[in-house]
């Protein structure tokens, strides 16, 4: 057995998510189709906290495009509400699905 200590295989700690730096790239849940057609890839939107805590997406035009739903939705609403603003630029859509990248202002 070449190359074996005996130690186990230690798994990375899943990354904090750091309020500066963290980037994001997840797909935009309960999409707005009518506000979907009106943008592009390129195209950056707003990253709110709305009803109920939820992380979602608003134009330019204060039109909801979706809403996100994440593993670290909850770190980017507390750190919104610490002061921090984002923003998410559309990389990629393919009707009806949209995807974004998320990330500090």
């Amino acid at each position: 057995m070449s190359g074996s200590s005996g130690g186990g295989y230690v798994p990375p700690q899943r990354t904090k998510f750091d309020c500066e730096t963290s980037i994001i790239r997840t797909n935009v849940s309960s999409i707005d189709l009518a506000v979907l057609a009106k943008h592009k890839q390129g195209d950056i939107l707003e990253v709110i906290i709305g009803k109920n805590d939820a992380l979602q997406l608003e134009d330019e035009n204060g039109e909801i495009l979706g809403a996100i739903l994440h593993l670290n939705s909850p770190d980017i609403i507390n750190c919104i509400k610490q002061g921090a603003e984002y923003e998410a630029e559309i990389i990629k859509i393919n009707t009806p699905a949209c995807q974004v990248e998320i990330r500090r202002k």
